[in-house]
């Protein structure tokens, strides 16, 4: 008989944090019970977050799960419940598991209170997991807003203290704070939209896009605050770039044009038909959309800058679409479907005649005074009609589907005159394998329906 097992399960939900903690107090568990280290299996999910991962995506405790289900472990020891479940739903279906094989469940963590094998009272401790597990997702939200890692604008600060820990502060780099000051106060005067995309633009060339100046005219963390369910809490440890009353007068300007300019920019992303390939580094070139220009893709990874207007592209590509379809005539592809499906019918005779060869062979022996098995025989006689049968009806479609080509080659070339947009982009993804962009001329790679010799 296998012997049953002890396993203790540890779990971190960060590379910053190590397991030394969950070790040393299963491990003092084990001296209490005499239990040899060597005897003891360790499974140890590390970096892997329970908020953010459900059982089937944390390896170790899938693997606890299976050693339960196989009935093997005698001993479960864990920190905490948090270690092991995430949510209510989570917590039934670990108390469940280790109720039906009989699982004995030791929790370590000096405040935990002891494994119950009564499942109301353990799925209750599981609502207060949810709820942790909810708590260290605010904190960790709440501190990054508090002590990013980088700000542009600010130079992040480490002191050093006496206790050995450090103090984080952000000083103003004098540099791009200026530009961000100055962004600041102009975009709080703005009236109109023509005003609106003229800052975003003109700041934009400074500060790396539109997108990031819009992300800076959203964030507190400039007037030394950060935004909080309960609202502004200042932060002592940042130095103000503006006073908190510029910061929310530009949140009222914001708010007149923010929803009209997520709509430029999506409907700039909506036109992109595909994405082209910079053909001098064979990377995918970058989407550009500037409020007062048209957008563009651009490349220039350690190049000359290869760029070109997505209007552009997209008129090239349906152009080379359109020249692509005007080309395809079945009556040219007639002979090649025709002698595909010719090979096809010479199949399918093929099987008709195997099968009425087996049919004759079974007759003759079902007509012999020397075979005594007519029930077995009638069986397979039957089953071969069927399957000449359905031969038969196969041979039918294929001469009638033959005959259909003609006619499919008349509807088809008057129909590609009057594509819909949808109906053109399909042929665009199944046409097109991709595109190249060079710094005069444009690659594009179709695949091709025909080889020299038959279909590919």
């Amino acid at each position: 008989m296998q012997r049953k097992l002890v396993v203790v399960y540890l779990r971190v939900s960060s590379s910053s944090q190590n397991l030394r903690e969950q070790k040393d107090a299963a491990k003092k568990f084990l001296k209490t019970r005499n239990i040899n280290e060597d005897d003891v299996i360790f499974l140890e999910d590390f970096s892997v977050s329970a908020t953010k991962n459900d059982a089937n995506n944390r390896p170790a405790y899938k693997k606890l799960q299976q050693l339960i289900r196989e009935g093997r472990v005698a001993l479960l020891i864990v920190y905490a419940r948090d270690r092991v479940q995430r949510n209510f739903y989570e917590a039934s279906e670990f108390n469940e598991l280790v109720n039906v094989y009989g699982v004995e469940v030791v929790y370590t963590a000096s405040n935990e209170a002891p494994f119950n094998k009564n499942s109301s009272i353990e799925n209750f401790y599981g609502i207060f997991s949810q709820q942790e597990g909810k708590n260290i997702g605010r904190r960790t939200h709440d501190a990054i807003k508090r002590y990013p890692g980088e700000v542009i604008g600010f130079k992040r600060i480490k002191e050093p203290l006496e206790n050995g820990r450090t103090k984080v502060r952000f000083l103003l780099d004098n540099d791009r704070s200026i530009v961000i000051k100055s962004l600041f106060e102009e975009f709080s005067q703005v009236n109109t939209k023509e005003e609106f995309v003229n800052v975003l633009a003109k700041y934009g060339k400074k500060l790396s896009g539109h997108a990031t100046v819009m992300k800076i005219l959203q964030r507190p963390f400039y007037s030394a605050y950060c935004l909080t369910d309960y609202g502004y809490d200042e932060l002592n440890h940042v130095e103000a770039l503006i006073p908190l009353k510029l910061f929310e007068k530009v949140q009222t300007v914001l708010n007149h044009f923010i929803e009209e300019y997520h709509e430029t920019v999506s409907r700039a992303k909506d036109k992109v038909l595909l994405n082209p390939i910079c053909g001098v580094c064979n990377k995918k070139m970058a989407f550009k959309k500037f409020l007062d220009k048209p957008s563009y893709f651009v490349c220039s990874s350690r190049h000359k800058k290869v760029v070109v207007e997505v209007d552009e592209f997209n008129k090239i590509i349906e152009e080379t679409i359109m020249k692509e379809t005007e080309l395809f005539v079945l009556k040219e592809y007639e002979s090649i479907f025709k002698m595909h499906l010719r090979g096809i019918k010479d199949n399918l005779l093929h099987r008709k005649q195997h099968y009425e060869h087996l049919l004759n062979k079974s007759m003759l022996s079902l007509a012999s005074d020397f075979n005594s098995k007519h029930e077995k025989l009638k069986l397979e006689i039957q089953r071969t009609h069927a399957e000449i049968d359905e031969i038969d009806h196969e041979i039918t479609l294929l001469q009638s589907l033959n005959n259909e080509l003609k006619t499919i080659s008349q509807i088809v070339q008057p129909a590609l005159g009057s594509l819909t947009k949808t109906e053109k982009e399909v042929l665009i993804e199944l046409l097109i394998k991709g595109v190249k962009v060079h710094q005069d001329y444009f690659e594009v790679d179709l695949y091709s329906l025909v080889k020299e010799k038959g279909v590919r």
